[in-house]
């Protein structure tokens, strides 16, 4: 087989899978107008087993590029549901944040499902069924 050819298969399968990663699936929170949560980001972290989500007001079109900054930030929380309870991990305005070190150790603050919205009462309802990840 010819080598260009087997290097472009190889690029395009770990393009595929850089972009499967990065992916987005916005969907409205239930009986609110204008918020949306990520579908495609909630999971749930294997150590402490808190569901992250991530929610943002405005129109769910795609990718953070896309997200105007007049729209609002997206922000980003991780939900201890059984307790219902939940960590701030902060406001993304660029798409590039990630989970800061030691997040596990945040300010656990009461009434998880209010501060998150029915996005939460979502994650939490559907914690079982969320992908179970190994997270920094």
């Amino acid at each position: 087989m010819n080598k260009r050819l087997v290097l472009c298969v190889v690029g395009v399968a770990a393009l595929s899978v850089a972009t499967y990663a990065l992916a987005e699936n916005w969907k409205p929170s239930p009986g609110e107008a204008k918020t949306f949560y990520d579908e495609d980001y909630m999971r749930v972290d294997a150590k402490s087993g808190m569901v992250l989500v991530r929610i943002a007001e405005g129109k769910p079109n795609g990718p953070y590029r896309n997200w105007p900054a007049s729209k609002g930030p997206i922000i980003m929380f991780a939900l201890d549901c059984a307790a219902d309870k939940w960590i701030d991990l902060g406001m993304d305005f660029a798409g590039d944040m990630g989970l800061s070190k030691g997040w596990r150790s945040g300010e656990k603050i009461d009434d998880a499902r209010a501060a998150a919205g029915s996005a939460g009462k979502l994650a939490c309802e559907a914690r079982d069924s969320l992908p179970k990840v190994d997270l920094p």
